[in-house]
């Protein structure tokens, strides 16, 4: 049940984000003074208005394109990137691998969301810059992840005995090594992929991530702190879209867990 509440939810949002144009007809960046906070059930505008008279609909359909294109750009990024780290440091086990792992755990003993945080202040604002810096925070678990279980395959039988046969150690690694551990990949994706859209929302709702008028839930839910006693609709569905699309993709990683990698169940 929970699968299929989850696939639901996330299926919903990549289709909205997918048919924004075409299910708001309106400019999620035109304003119109005349239409000042019209609330949620005005003709022409379902969702209301905000404080410029822009569509709310467009605007969080638009937000929901923004969050999923960041999340699927950094899972992507850091997947690639901890997961080749991870494959290097557990199939050598020399002092790459000690000296990653060591690099691995000075970076954990930072708040995920503190480091991104930071890393973004430095490379400054903007999508681009968010993503990595959002990249830049999460790669580590990955490659701690794809190191333990790299580390667990390289023990079994089937791996000694290729390696007997005369087999190459780059054509073991790619060959037995890497289809074993992506499951693990891919679960871990799946986790992380909610933990980078709430992330960037955070991020942006304090002014460090995507830059208005540009349509970011986070954004939109910092605008709204002003204006929470008379229109309550600029808080309630950009942040019930950042929920909902949240849990869903939870959910889905929760499924994929216990379906492909049992191990990682906590």
């Amino acid at each position: 049940m929970k699968a299929w509440l989850g696939l639901g939810l996330t299926l919903a949002a990549v289709l909205a984000a997918a048919f924004a144009p075409w299910l708001a007809s309106h400019d999620p960046l035109s304003a119109n003074f005349a239409a000042f906070l019209k609330p949620p059930g005005t003709p022409g505008h379902p969702l209301g208005t905000d404080q410029l008279g822009r569509d709310l609909l467009a605007r969080v359909l638009h937000g929901a394109r923004l969050a999923l294109f960041i999340g699927a750009c950094t899972v992507v990024i850091t997947a690639l990137v901890g997961g080749t780290l991870g494959l290097i440091a557990g199939f050598v086990e020399r002092w790459p691998s000690t000296a990653l792992m060591r690099l691995a755990d000075v970076q954990l003993s930072f708040p995920f969301i503190l480091l991104a945080l930071t890393i973004n202040a430095i490379v400054g604002l903007g999508l681009r810059n968010i993503i990595i810096s959002l990249s830049a925070a999460g790669w580590v678990i990955y490659a701690r992840v794809v190191r333990g279980e790299v580390l667990s395959v390289k023990q079994r039988e089937f791996v000694h005995a290729a390696a007997a046969l005369g087999m190459s150690r780059w054509r073991l690694l790619f060959r037995h090594i890497l289809p074993n551990v992506a499951p693990s990949i891919i679960v871990v994706a799946s986790l992380q992929f909610s933990q980078f859209i709430v992330a960037e929302a955070a991020i942006s709702f304090l002014g460090f991530g995507v830059q208005p008028p540009t349509p970011a839930w986070g954004s939109m839910l910092s605008e709204s702190r002003d204006f929470l006693y008379i229109a309550w609709w600029l808080a309630a569905f950009p942040g019930a879209a950042l929920a909902l699309t949240a849990l869903g993709v939870n959910l889905v990683g929760d499924w994929l867990r216990d379906t492909l990698d049992p191990k990682l169940r906590v």
